[in-house]
């Protein structure tokens, strides 16, 4: 074999090598890999109701909903604008609080917004008109969150060092609570509270049901070791008062809700394309909005509707194609929805949200009756929004920005 022969086998060959070595170099650190289920996900399903354990409901239906437009999605209609629409900022908005003003919740009469001023450590309650008043004298320093009262002034007050405390705001007295429950939620006429009493050992963990005060403890469901796969959120129409991640296993990107009730009701699950479900019922329990991520969309947070009752679960579920978290939605009536949109929503966003809470958010209007959703363009200043109400008569957007802490109104046309 000739010299020129060798050398052109020696270049071919070595040019082969060089792409072999550059394709494993590709696949080992740069190809995306295999999608890992990441937190919140349903873990082994349950099949039993005994203690240290959460019931699997029964079928969750088929894995298209029934919702008005194409594949299970509400259709986009004339003045829809989603993630990274077109209007500018609007006018309209006020500065209500200049402090910084944390867990807020919409006054009971639906006229205003209550809410926690860390640096004074009292409670005010805000109104459209500009009015700020004190609910109480009273002061809770370091409050780290709140569950508050539907119809009355009530509270319960979690504190750094795992403390809890019952405050009745009208009548200015206060109980302790035991320090292992925890997640509290107001029934609907704010008689009771349920909670997740989180001790030490597996077998004497349960949810509870008492009065707002502690009193008259009733326990109705063992949690066992699946206390993080439940979450207590008490309904409006009083027939769920949590949901569980305890579901059948449906596949890597969908799950199954199981739907409890008070009297260790085994409901059907409501079916969920995605992970990481956040929900939201409607006013009267009757719908849930909810958000949940997919490989498909990036693993960044999307929107869907369903029937939220044990009689309509999955029912008329629907894709409303907006990319944002249920916590960052309000329901003004239940039809009408209202949320706050990032934009230029990152992938991966959905795994991490922590990490943008800080982006500029648009205001987007649904009308579930007619599929259209109205972008209300961004409220001055360029907020990224957090715990959005809006006031009974669905004139009034109250907000924190997130990141000066101070409270806004945001008139609605």
């Amino acid at each position: 074999m000739s010299d020129g022969m060798k050398r052109i086998l020696f270049i071919t060959g070595f040019t082969i090598l060089i792409i072999a070595i550059g394709f494993g170099i590709y696949v080992m650190f740069f190809r995306a890999a295999p999608s890992q289920p990441g937190t919140g996900s349903t873990g082994s399903p349950t099949t039993s109701s005994t203690a240290g354990s959460l019931p699997s409901s029964g079928s969750g239906g088929v894995r298209t909903g029934s919702g008005t437009g194409a594949n299970g999605s509400l259709p986009n209609a004339q003045g829809t604008a989603g993630n990274g629409g077109t209007g500018g900022t609007q006018p309209g908005t006020s500065l209500l609080v200049e402090s910084v003003t944390q867990q807020i919740s919409l006054t009971p009469d639906g006229t205003g917004a209550r809410f926690y001023n860390a640096v004074d450590g009292k409670f005010y309650r805000a109104m459209p008109d500009g009015r700020v008043i004190a609910m109480s004298d009273a002061v809770f320093p370091n409050v780290d969150s709140v569950a508050w009262g539907n119809t009355t002034d009530q509270a319960i007050l979690s504190f750094p060092d795992n403390s809890k405390i019952y405050y009745d705001f009208q009548t200015k007295t206060q109980t302790t609570l035991p320090n292992h429950w925890d997640n509290f939620n107001f029934s609907t006429d704010d008689t009771k509270i349920i909670a997740k009493s989180e001790a030490i050992s597996p077998e004497s963990r349960f949810l509870v049901i008492s009065d707002p005060n502690g009193k008259n403890p009733q326990a109705i469901q063992a949690l066992g070791d699946n206390g993080d796969k439940v979450h207590a959120d008490w309904t409006g129409n009083g027939q769920v008062v949590a949901y569980s991640e305890t579901g059948d296993a449906l596949g890597y990107d969908r799950q199954q809700i199981v739907l409890l009730g008070k009297n260790n009701e085994n409901f059907r699950g409501l079916v969920v394309e995605g992970r990481g479900f956040e929900p939201l019922w409607s006013p009267s329990g009757q719908k849930v909005l909810y958000s949940a991520w997919t490989v498909e969309n990036n693993y960044k947070p999307e929107l869907w509707v369903s029937g939220g009752t044990p009689d309509n679960v999955n029912q008329d579920r629907a894709k409303l194609n907006l990319q944002t978290w249920a916590h960052k939605c309000t329901w003004a009536n239940d039809s009408t929805i209202f949320c706050a949109v990032p934009e230029n929503l990152p992938t991966g966003a959905a795994l991490q949200p922590d990490l943008f809470t800080t982006l500029e958010d648009r205001i987007v209007r649904i009308d579930l009756k007619t599929g259209q959703k109205t972008d209300l363009g961004k409220p001055d200043g360029n907020p990224s929004i957090k715990g959005l109400v809006v006031t009974k008569d669905g004139t009034q957007l109250m907000y924190i920005d997130a990141t000066s802490g101070k409270l806004y109104t945001f008139k609605v046309d």
